[in-house]
């Protein structure tokens, strides 16, 4: 009875390292047969989170926000529910939101999806201008947002639609590729041609 108590640590560390080397074996069988690469698991999750992206000269040229974001380590990349993405390069910001969004490692190419809206706020010159379509693709450092949805476009009180388009928000430029059908107003103020007598 002595000797076996004596010997009961050593059983219990000898136990203890077979289970170890068990448990190894385990896991590196798993990552050779590629199921430890084909987990989809968060390793993180944020709740209220907000990304600022700066250009060289430290000005805020972008801004991300959402209500949660879990964050994936086998691919690297995030999803985000809630987001809003507000580009801030000038006076004129543009404002996209949408029910979730799919972000790459550096959050320059953010994929929205759902009830997509997108808007550039009025200026003096130019009414507001809005966008809305279920798919959007934003670079965040081109400030360019392109889909292969279809999409509905407002300026003032002229509207578009069609299916696919593109949005550069640094030169204002707002591309339909096709289907496209418009309705354009005159802005307030315009002179109307006259009727012919």
């Amino acid at each position: 009875m002595n000797r076996l108590s004596s010997h009961f640590p050593l059983i219990i560390a000898a136990l203890l390292a077979a289970a170890t080397f068990w448990l190894e074996q385990v896991v590196r069988n798993e990552y050779r047969s590629g199921l430890g690469n084909a987990r989809h698991d968060p390793d993180l999750i944020v709740d209220q989170v907000s990304i600022d992206r700066f250009d060289l000269t430290g000005k805020r040229i972008s801004r991300m926000t959402g209500s949660k974001l879990l964050h994936y380590p086998d691919d690297d990349t995030a999803e985000i529910t809630s987001p809003v993405i507000t580009l801030t390069r000038d006076a004129r910001p543009t404002v996209f939101t949408s029910k979730t969004a799919h972000v790459n490692n550096e959050t320059k190419v953010v994929v929205m999806r759902d009830s997509v809206r997108g808007e550039r706020a009025a200026t003096a010159d130019t009414p507001l201008q809005t966008l809305e379509t279920e798919v959007l693709t934003v670079l965040t450092d081109d400030e360019i947002a392109r889909t292969d949805k279809p999409v509905f476009m407002t300026q003032g009180a002229s509207h578009m639609s069609g299916i696919g388009a593109e949005w550069n928000n640094i030169t204002g430029l707002f591309t339909i590729h096709s289907m496209v059908r418009a309705t354009l107003l005159p802005k307030p103020g315009a002179s109307q041609p006259r009727a012919p007598d």
